[in-house]
């Protein structure tokens, strides 16, 4: 079986699997270990070999994948006339996904690779869902005035709440 295997660093340069270049790019010149392997699962390398010019394999960490790599993986895809990819990633263990076309590989690879939106959670503020009843009957809460004056509007604050709330925590202090 014929192949020809090649990296992609995860500032999009291409480098050959054994290549001097590769071992540089880990900071070992003699690596007793798969070279690749660590580069993809803990560098963001993404791996690409050609299989008998008829099947492309891409193996990647999604985790640690960084855009200009994912974007020179896609972009050699969009140059391929091969029309059969195996993505291999890594998430809890290894997983293998068949496509049949180059447009479904590199949506399916930008999926993986998507980063998550959600901001980092900051402790200072925690919005937890409350019972207001149980405001109402806890006259020592902070926010038992507030509930009150809540309850009494219907559930619509006007322009006056603020100075109420203002002179309701300057008197509790």
């Amino acid at each position: 079986m014929k192949r020809l295997t090649m990296l992609v660093t995860s500032d999009g340069r291409w480098v050959l699997e054994d290549s001097a270049e590769l071992l540089a790019e880990l900071g070992d010149p003699d690596p007793d270990y798969d070279a690749a392997l660590f580069a993809v699962k803990n560098l963001g390398f993404i791996k690409f070999q050609i299989l008998d010019g008829s099947v492309i394999e891409i193996e990647l960490h999604p985790r640690n994948v960084q855009l200009p790599a994912l974007l020179a993986i896609q972009q050699q895809l969009l140059s391929s006339q091969v029309k059969l990819f195996r993505i291999k990633y890594f998430d809890t263990a290894w997983r293998s996904e068949i496509m049949i076309s180059a447009e479904l590989a590199i949506s399916r690879l930008s999926e993986l690779c998507a980063r998550d939106s959600t901001p980092p959670s900051n402790d200072r503020f925690i919005v937890e869902p409350q019972n207001y009843s149980r405001l109402l009957r806890q006259s020592e809460n902070p926010f038992h005035l507030m509930v009150q004056k809540w309850r009494v509007s219907f559930g619509h604050f006007d322009p006056s709440v603020i100075p109420f709330a203002i002179s309701s925590a300057s008197d509790r202090e």
